[in-house]
């Protein structure tokens, strides 16, 4: 029986639609980028988990790692953002059949999502021996799939949606509102609304980065053993449905899934994270990544939202939540991969 439990944050993170508009923090360090010309030759010395990257210093830290350690690692565009911006996967162990396609950061704001992604292809690249189990699949990582989004929240720290242009003079839709699986379904009001954070946009998949992680999810939905959508906050690990309260197929397996990412989680940093439906704990929501994914066949689909904070986290917990995703998701891919 699915874990029930509703908290405030929860609550907050898929329904709030006030905004406020601020400028982020500029006490907390953003860059340590010297130079291109460091970062390309020196790429060791370059620290990415002291700060939060731009999406020109991830860009450069993934090409730079590429250069340096071509045997383990490939950078792979697999789409372009509305303002022309490059979606790169950083493709880890080029060799192993079974595929972990890990996305975070569909929600701009959503900074710890972004860094844990990071820590991820730090770990598997820089410090791979550590991580034995990882090595038998191939790591697909997109730690920016709404670069667009990402850098608006330079300025707007708590933007959500991406960037592109909506009707009535509104701006972005909601990435994970905009996958073509029960899209029609309108089950929140709100998300018609342009002007509100949760907008789903016009038609499904009309947007360019939505359609990116489509496009990889349907290319290789019989190699991938393992989808995470890395996001935040609220410390849960959700299973599909998320439009509805009905069982998806496979539920048990599914359980099981997450329970392995659950147990990993314990081991790692003793935080109890919740495992559920997003229509159990708190309202059905349509057009997810996580639904589209499952419904195109992949064997495991998977939310984690990390963190029992709100959207601004301190540099120092960077390493901290990056532990805990790479635990829980290697430990969902040894599951998964059975």
């Amino acid at each position: 029986m699915l874990v029930i439990g509703v908290s405030l944050a929860f609550l907050t993170l898929a329904t709030v639609n006030c905004r406020p508009n601020f400028a982020y923090n500029q006490s907390v360090p953003y860059t340590n980028l010297q130079s291109e010309s460091f970062l390309t030759h020196r790429p060791d010395e370059f620290k990415p988990l002291d700060i939060f990257m731009s999406y020109n210093e991830t860009i450069q830290w993934m090409a730079a790692l590429e250069a340096k350690y071509p045997d383990k690692c490939k950078v792979e565009p697999i789409g372009r953002s509305y303002e022309g911006r490059d979606i790169n996967a950083m493709v880890i162990n080029k060799q192993p059949s079974k595929k972990v396609f890990v996305v975070a950061n569909m929600h701009a704001r959503e900074w710890a999502a972004m860094t844990s992604a990071i820590y991820i292809i730090h770990e598997l690249i820089l410090n791979s021996n550590n991580y034995p189990e990882a090595s038998t699949f191939q790591w697909i990582v997109v730690p920016l799939p709404n670069p667009d989004g990402y850098m608006y929240t330079r300025l707007d720290r708590l933007w959500r949606k991406n960037r592109a242009p909506q009707q009535d003079n509104a701006t972005g839709v909601d990435l994970n509102r905009n996958f073509a699986y029960k899209w029609e379904l309108n089950l929140n009001e709100e998300d018609d609304d342009p002007h509100k954070e949760t907008y789903r946009g016009p038609s499904a998949f009309s947007e360019l980065e939505s359609r990116t992680i489509s496009d990889y999810l349907n290319q290789n939905s019989n190699s991938i053993v393992l989808y995470v959508d890395l996001q935040t906050f609220g410390e849960y690990i959700l299973i599909p449905w998320s439009y509805t309260k009905d069982s998806a197929p496979n539920t048990d397996f599914l359980m099981s899934v997450a329970h392995a990412g659950a147990k990993a989680i314990i081991s790692q940093s003793y935080e109890y994270y919740v495992i559920g439906t997003l229509s159990d704990l708190a309202h059905p929501v349509s057009g997810s990544s996580m639904d589209y994914c499952y419904f195109v066949g992949v064997k495991a689909c998977i939310i984690i939202l990390l963190t029992n904070e709100e959207y601004e986290i301190a540099p120092s917990t960077i390493i901290p939540y990056g532990q805990i995703a790479l635990a829980a998701v290697q430990a969902m891919a040894v599951k998964a991969g059975e």
